[in-house]
């Protein structure tokens, strides 16, 4: 067969099945095994025999339980340049770091352009990359030929996700990992439903942000319903980034909060380096900012969740007390226009100064002194943990990730994201002692040091797959075969 996609092949192989419904087996009970899991979610149904597949009891192997690194599959959609990629980029690095043998990084798109932006990373790190289908295998058809009931069961999911489902599910099956971690949304879906259909013993499901509904440009219907159906599985673990988003994802699906691990990102931000003297008052002149000035810098994308009007606003209010500030936004985006605008209509034109996105980002922002910022959805804003890395007093709101990010009454503050009059006053508050401030600001880096490093993001993350591991059941013994007339007895009776 000339077919790129395990998908395809399994139309050459079953031509005729399309429209065949398998039935569960004879006395399968779904409200017994599944007990209160409703069969209909959002207007989208699972047939019983997926809940029976579901239901399939799987087992661990002695060997898999007590590996000091069990084999492991880690799937994403690609390697773009994003923060979830970020984030699984360091944890594969530090593992292999500690000598991790076998951990594999499974892709559902080719590593090109974009989307292979921490490929020549990974590798220099010998890091196993693979992507999906790539190459299909002799086995992987025998394997689907041998396994009519499940290729079915997986035609019958909607065509929206039903393709990338079955080429995971063989590529599962021929790995046999000891444990499958997803990574965002998409691969949550696909990979865990894949992964739990092939009999992984752990499957972790890991949230980057608040639950996707939030999120229309990437929301898909059938989110929410396989997300409720997947955690009924009890070898199904989720992960999230933030406490917030933890609880965001266990209010959607309907879950106990406590069912979500919370593992904070973990980030090396050691090699930033603040601006020099010299190179402040350079960085004021090019931009325009008075060097004796207090000033205010914010560096996001202009899009609407981080509300850039609502930084313009604050720094106007801040300006009726503080005549002589200025303010610094870097970042583009969409909302660049509205900025402009809001800066004319509040009469700002000389003191703020929208200049688009640098490359020196850190030298910019420890040339000014107060770091600044309005979002109201975030997941682990980066930007923040590297504000206070460089020991910048910050003002911030409580939006998302940002609730574990800011070190609250010490480096700063954080204030509740629809309190925009609190947002002006500790901005306010903090100008007005900036000596005090900037001392209090040193503890920054230990705060980022010891609540976000690596080590610990994935001494955590281990913990989370080791326990899911360990919950797995060993298979249960095998009797011994009799023969002779024991043997005869053990037959009649079966």
């Amino acid at each position: 067969m000339s077919r790129d996609r395990y998908w395809e092949i399994a139309f050459d192989l079953f031509p005729q099945s399309n429209a065949v419904q398998v039935l569960p087996r004879p006395g399968f009970d779904p409200d017994a095994v599944f007990p209160g899991l409703p069969r209909t979610v959002d207007g989208e149904t699972i047939s019983p025999k997926m809940l029976e597949l579901l239901a399939r009891p799987v087992h661990a192997t002695a060997a898999q339980k007590s590996a000091r690194f069990p084999s492991t599959i880690h799937n994403i959609g690609s390697l773009g340049a994003g923060g979830a990629e970020r984030q699984l980029v360091n944890f594969l690095i530090e593992q292999a770091g500690r000598g991790h043998p076998d951990q594999t990084l499974l892709t559902v798109y080719p590593l090109e352009g974009a989307g292979g932006h921490y490929a020549p990373l990974l590798r220099a790190h010998d890091v196993k990359l693979a992507v999906n289908n790539s190459p299909v295998l002799e086995e992987g058809v025998e394997f689907m030929r041998r396994n009519f009931e499940i290729v079915q069961a997986i035609k019958s999911i909607p065509f929206t996700l039903n393709a990338w489902v079955m080429d995971l599910w063989v590529e599962y099956a021929l790995r046999r990992p000891a444990i499958a971690h997803h990574w965002l949304d998409h691969s949550n879906i696909w990979g865990g439903i894949a992964a739990v259909l092939a009999g992984v013993p752990c499957v972790v499901l890991s949230g980057r942000n608040v639950h996707p509904g939030n999120f229309p440009y990437l929301f898909t219907d059938y989110m929410r319903p396989w997300y409720t159906w997947l955690t009924a599985c009890p070898q199904v673990h989720l992960m999230n980034n933030s406490t917030p988003g933890a609880a965001s994802y266990a209010d959607w699906i309907g879950l106990d909060p406590a069912r979500i691990d919370v593992v904070l990102n973990g980030v090396n931000l050691a090699h930033l380096e603040p601006a020099t003297a010299a190179e402040r008052d350079q960085i004021r002149d090019v931009i325009g900012v008075p060097r004796d000035a207090p000033a205010v810098v914010g560096a996001f994308r202009l899009s609407e969740e981080k509300r850039p009007e609502l930084f313009v606003e604050t720094v106007a209010r801040a300006r009726a007390r503080h005549p002589d500030l200025h303010a610094v936004l870097m970042g583009e985006g969409p909302y660049l226009a509205q900025v402009q605008e809001k800066v004319a209509a509040l009469g700002l034109g000389e003191c703020f100064h929208a200049i688009g996105r640098r490359s020196d980002l850190p030298k910019v922002m420890t040339a000014m002194d107060v770091f600044l910022h309005t979002a109201f959805w975030e997941g682990t804003p980066n930007v923040v943990l590297e504000a206070q890395q460089l020991g910048l007093p910050i003002v911030v709101t409580d939006a998302g990730g940002t609730q574990d990010a800011a070190h609250h009454g010490v480096t700063g503050y954080r204030v509740p994201k629809d309190d925009t009059d609190q947002l002006a006053e500790r901005l306010m508050e903090v100008l007005g002692d900036l000596p005090a401030w900037r001392e209090r600001a040193k503890a920054g880096p230990a705060f980022v040091r010891d609540r976000f490093g690596i080590a610990g993001m994935v001494d955590r993350t281990e913990a989370v797959q080791r326990r899911g591991l360990a919950a797995s059941p060993l298979p249960e013994p095998r009797r011994p075969v009799r023969t002779g007339l024991g043997g005869l007895w053990d037959r009649l009776v079966r």
